[in-house]
């Protein structure tokens, strides 16, 4: 399964660190999503973070910084819905969010799109769950969705039954980012390479 992780929206104290350690684990990619970013502070944070780790992160936004920074690509969504290609970003990954099961009629235009929210959110307090999980596989089983990634409320002891219903991957945000120190953040790393297959 894929692994993704979204930055929270608030800046954390040792978050270029915990970013780092994420990639380190075998995560794919961590999106930057820091909506209140201008593009200086946008710069500024991507810089804090090892250069070594760069083409594994994902723009929400700022996406004049692609041609700066060897970045893996942008994600679209409400706020940030059109990217121009040209051709010196020909190589990034697009990615997108999607709430609806109607919106994943585009998903073959991406590397992969969020599916959300599949469980109630870790980190949005009163954000819950907009679908049934068996609803979900059926639909993967009829229009062969291959690349729908699960977010909203994802643990790592979901990621079983999250393989099962037919999704591609997971993408953590509360579950890595909510009261966490380096220590615990390790322990929930560790406990998500163990449930992944």
């Amino acid at each position: 399964m894929k692994l993704i992780a979204i930055t929270p929206e608030i800046t954390l104290s040792h978050e270029s660190e915990y970013i780092e350690m994420i990639l380190d684990s075998g995560f794919d990619y961590v999106h930057i999503r820091k909506p209140s970013f201008d593009v200086n502070a946008m710069r500024k944070f991507i810089l804090n973070i090892p250069q070594l780790f760069h083409s594994r992160l994902k723009l929400h936004s700022c996406f004049e910084l692609v041609d700066e920074f060897n970045v893996a690509g942008v994600h679209l969504n409400s706020r940030n819905k059109y990217f121009e290609q040209n051709d010196s970003c020909n190589e990034l990954s697009l990615s997108k969010s999607c709430h609806s099961v109607g919106e994943l009629s585009t998903s073959c235009e991406y590397e992969y799109v969020f599916l959300s929210p599949v469980f109630d959110s870790i980190s949005k307090n009163g954000y819950k769950s907009n679908f049934e999980l068996e609803e979900i596989s059926q639909i993967f089983r009829t229009r062969s969705y291959s690349n729908v990634i699960a977010l909203g409320g994802i643990k790592a002891e979901y990621l079983p039954l999250l393989a099962e219903t037919g999704f591609a991957g997971a993408a953590f945000l509360g579950y890595l980012f909510c009261d966490v120190d380096k220590n615990e953040l390790n322990k929930k790393l560790e406990f998500i390479n163990k449930y992944k297959r």
